[in-house]
């Protein structure tokens, strides 16, 4: 696996000097235990507050006529926002269950099975991809509404800050990688 993965993920540049950082069980260790846990918890507030304010938005009539509301699209992207939204908290609880009892042993049999070991990386990796998965959702659904709202300034803007997002997507990991 990719190093920038696991230092990613692990806050380690591999599995192994993880093992031995959790061997010592030493200041360093409860200092990395507590670095990824306020980061789940982190991410489990912010997807929280994106269900509420997407329920929020799915139950408040349209205020302007700039986006057409009316069209089902959005809704479908804002109600996909709100399921990936939900799923990043579900599985975000579930990390931290796993990080408070987290130990050298279990390391040591993710290190030996590699579908243990994809499953580790799996569980860190999935609360915050299921937040992006709904932030792009909730931003798919504006872009479309104000694409059916049918405002050229507006469209314009859509392209162009869409055209600017993807290009520093590209930039940021050409740079990763």
């Amino acid at each position: 696996m990719h190093p920038v993965a696991y230092l990613t993920l692990l806050g380690q540049n591999s599995l192994e000097s993880l093992i031995a950082t959790a061997e010592k069980d030493g200041p360093e260790w409860t200092e990395l235990k507590r670095r990824l846990t306020e980061r789940t918890a982190n991410i489990n507030v912010v997807a929280s507050l994106a269900v509420a304010a997407c329920a929020t938005f799915l139950t408040a009539t349209p205020s302007t006529s700039v986006a057409d509301w009316t069209h089902e699209f959005p809704y479908v992207c804002i109600g996909g926002s709100v399921g990936c939204a939900l799923l990043s908290v579900i599985t975000g609880l579930g990390l931290l269950v796993f990080l408070n009892i987290m130990s050298a042993q279990h390391l040591k049999s993710a290190k030996e099975s590699a579908f243990k070991r994809v499953l580790l990386l799996t569980l860190l990796m999935m609360p915050l991809t299921f937040l992006a998965t709904a932030a792009v959702c909730a931003v798919v659904g504006w872009v479309g509404a104000a694409w059916f709202g049918n405002v050229f300034g507006v469209k314009l803007a859509m392209s162009i800050g869409c055209s600017v997002f993807f290009f520093t997507l590209f930039v940021v990991i050409a740079v990763i990688y």
